[in-house]
C-alpha cells in the first residue's frame, strides 16, 4: 500500500552505489580548492576570508541537501554543482577586480605553465632593480646571455619584494621539495613564491657568496654580511646560514643594528617601569640578577641594549655575552660566544672575574651559567640576564629550575621583566569606536576611555575608498613592546623561596611593585598605540604552528 510512496519519498542516490562516490568525490575537490587555494588567496588579496569561508560553507551545504535530497538524481546533482560552483566564479570576478592585471585568475591559454613560462619570461626581460655590494666589493650584474642572469634576478626580486613590504628579515629554507622564502613585516610573516630546487641552491649560494661565506658548506653555521640598494631602497643586509641533512637555511636581516638600537623611551615601558628600573642605574643598587624574558622574536635584544644604554659606558666597565651580536653600543665590550674556544658557563664566569659594574648575559640556555651568574649574590655587578619563556610564571620557574637552588636563585634577584611584541596601529587608518560596556567583565576600566581603535587598512581618497598608502592596508605600522614586571623586596622573596610564586605576586601587586603584562597593555589600547584584538592575537595560548600568509 505504502510501496510507492515510499519509492518516490526515498532518494535516488540510495539505489546507487556510484552516485554517492561521485557526491563525495565533488565535495572533497571543493574542499581541496577552498581550504589550500582560495582563503589563502583572499588573506592574500585583503577579501575578507572569513566572510568567503562562510559562504563557501552555507553554498556547499545548500548544494549537499540538493543533491541527496533531490528526487531525481540526474536533475539534482547538476544543480547542486551550480550551487557550489556560483561563490567561487563570484568571487573570481571580484578577485580580479581587487588585484593587479598580473596577479589575475585567467582561463585559455593562461594555464599554470604557461603563467610560469610568462613569469620566467617577464622575469628576462626586466631590468635589474637592485645592485649588491659584497666582502670583495661591488658584485657585476651578469650579462643577458649568462646563465647566472636568472638567479641574480631571483634574489633581486625576492629581497626588493620583502623590502617594499616593510620586511625586517627574509628566510630562506631549501630541501629536496624546492625552496621557500618568507619574509616577515611587523612580525607577521608572508610566504613569496617557491622555487625550485635547482635554482634554489644557486640563489643562497650567490647570497652566501656576497656575504663573504662558504657556499659550498651548508651544515656549519656561517655569518657575512653585504649591502643592497636600488632607486627605492637601500639597506645592509646581515647573512646567517646553518644547515642539517634535511634542510639549508639562510636568513636574511634588514638594517638589523637599526632596528635593535632603541631609544630607551620609545620600547614600550610605561613611565612607573622605566622609573623603577632606572633606580638600577645607582652605584649601591647596581647588583644582583635582573631577568628579563620573552618568546623568541619578542624584542629581547632591544630591551637589554635599552637597558644598558641606561648606563654610562664611560664611567662603568659594561661587558656582554651573547649567542650572536646584533649592534655594537658604543663603549661597550660585546663578546660572542661562537667566537670564543669556551663555552657559555666558562666564558660568563672568565667576565665576572674580571669584575665590572654591569653584564648582559643574552640567551641563556645553560643550567651552569645560571648557577655562575648567581655565585656574586648582592655584592656583586649587575647581570641582565635573558632566558626564554613563554609567560612570566614560566620565566621565575625556568630561571630557579636553572640555578636548582631556591634561596640561591631569588636572593639576588632584583626584578623580573617578562615581555611581548604587539603591532601598532597605523594612526593615518585606525578606527574608532566606542567601547562596549561588555568590556568591563573582563576587567577592563572602560570608563576611563571615551574611544578606542581598531585597524583600518583603508583610507577616503576624492570621495574614493583605497587602499592605505602609509601600512598598505595591513593596519598597522610598527611594532611595540608590552612589558610585564616585578620588582623583589623582602618579603617577594620569602614567598618566592617557598616555591609560592601566587603569594609572591600578590604581595608585590600591593606594594605597587607589580604591573601585570594585560594591564600594560590596556594603557597602550586605551592611548590608541594597539588594538584589543592584536593585543588577544599575541596574548593568546599557540597550540598549533602559526599561520603563513602567502604573498600577493
Amino acid at each position: 500500500m505504502f510501496s510507492p510512496l515510499l519509492s518516490d519519498a526515498t532518494p535516488v542516490f540510495l539505489l546507487s552505489p556510484w552516485k554517492p562516490i561521485l557526491i563525495v568525490a565533488t565535495f572533497i575537490a571543493w574542499g581541496w580548492l577552498v581550504s589550500t587555494h582560495l582563503e589563502k588567496d583572499a588573506r592574500t588579496a585583503r577579501l575578507n576570508p572569513t566572510k568567503w569561508n562562510g559562504i563557501h560553507i552555507c553554498a556547499a551545504f545548500i548544494a549537499l541537501c540538493v543533491m541527496l535530497f533531490g528526487i531525481n538524481f540526474y536533475l539534482a546533482f547538476p544543480i547542486g554543482f551550480v550551487v557550489l560552483l556560483a561563490p567561487i566564479l563570484v568571487y573570481w570576478k571580484i578577485r580580479n577586480e581587487a588585484v593587479i592585471e598580473e596577479r589575475k585568475f585567467k582561463i585559455g591559454s593562461d594555464t599554470i605553465k604557461s603563467a610560469i613560462d610568462t613569469r620566467k619570461r617577464t622575469r628576462a626581460s626586466r631590468q635589474v632593480s637592485m645592485h649588491f655590494d659584497g666582502n670583495n666589493g661591488s658584485i657585476q650584474v651578469p650579462k643577458k646571455d649568462d646563465p647566472l642572469l636568472e638567479i641574480y634576478l631571483i634574489a633581486d626580486e625576492l629581497i626588493t619584494d620583502a623590502l617594499l613590504n616593510r620586511a625586517s628579515r627574509l628566510e630562506f629554507r631549501l630541501t629536496s621539495k624546492g625552496c621557500q622564502s618568507v619574509y616577515f613585516t611587523d612580525g607577521m610573516p608572508v610566504k613569496q613564491e617557491p622555487i625550485a630546487v635547482d635554482a634554489g641552491a644557486k640563489v643562497l649560494a650567490f647570497l652566501k657568496e656576497a656575504a663573504g661565506t662558504d657556499p659550498n658548506d651548508v651544515r656549519r653555521r656561517q655569518t657575512g654580511a653585504f649591502d643592497a640598494a636600488s632607486d627605492q631602497v637601500r639597506t645592509h643586509i646581515d647573512l646567517t646560514s646553518s644547515g642539517s641533512s634535511n634542510s639549508h637555511t639562510v636568513r636574511l636581516d634588514f638594517n638589523r643594528s637599526q632596528g635593535v638600537l632603541r631609544d630607551w623611551n620609545t620600547i614600550g615601558m610605561l613611565p612607573k617601569q622605566r622609573e623603577l628600573l632606572d633606580q638600577l642605574t645607582q652605584e649601591d643598587k647596581r647588583h644582583g640578577i635582573l631577568l628579563i624574558g620573552g618568546d623568541k622574536q619578542s624584542g629581547l635584544t632591544t630591551t637589554g641594549y635599552a637597558i644598558l644604554s641606561q648606563h654610562d659606558s664611560y664611567l662603568s666597565n659594561i661587558v656582554t655575552i651573547e649567542q650572536e651580536i646584533y649592534a655594537s653600543l658604543e663603549g661597550i665590550t660585546h663578546s660572542c660566544v661562537h667566537d670564543q674556544e669556551a663555552d657559555y658557563a666558562t666564558q660568563l664566569q672568565t667576565l665576572i672575574r674580571r669584575d665590572p659594574e654591569v653584564i648582559l648575559a643574552a640567551d641563556l640556555i645553560d643550567a651552569e651559567a645560571a648557577k655562575n651568574a648567581t655565585k656574586p649574590g648582592k655584592e656583586g655587578p649587575l647581570i641582565i640576564v635573558g632566558v626564554k619563556a613563554s609567560s612570566m610564571p614560566e620565566l621565575i620557574s625556568r630561571w630557579a629550575g636553572f640555578v636548582s637552588d631556591p634561596r640561591k636563585s631569588f636572593d639576588s634577584l632584583q626584578a623580573v621583566v617578562y615581555q611581548k611584541l604587539v603591532r601598532k596601529l597605523c594612526e593615518n587608518c585606525r578606527v574608532a569606536y566606542k567601547p562596549s560596556k561588555d568590556l568591563a567583565k573582563h576587567g577592563l576600566p572602560i570608563d576611563t576611555v571615551e574611544q578606542l581603535y581598531r585597524k583600518g587598512g583603508q583610507v577616503e581618497l576624492k570621495n574614493k575608498i583605497v587602499t592605505c598608502p602609509i601600512c598598505n592596508g595591513s593596519g598597522y605600522l610598527g611594532q611595540v613592546g608590552v612589558f610585564e614586571t616585578m620588582f623583589l623586596d623582602g618579603a617577594t622573596r620569602k614567598h618566592l623561596v617557598a616555591g609560592d610564586l601566587k603569594a609572591a605576586m600578590a604581595h608585590a601587586k600591593r606594594n605597587k611593585c607589580y604591573i601585570r603584562l594585560q594591564e600594560a597593555a590596556w594603557y597602550k589600547v586605551a592611548a590608541g598605540e594597539t588594538s584589543l584584538e592584536e593585543f588577544g592575537r599575541v596574548n593568546r595560548k599557540r597550540t598549533s604552528k602559526k599561520k603563513v600568509t602567502k604573498a600577493k
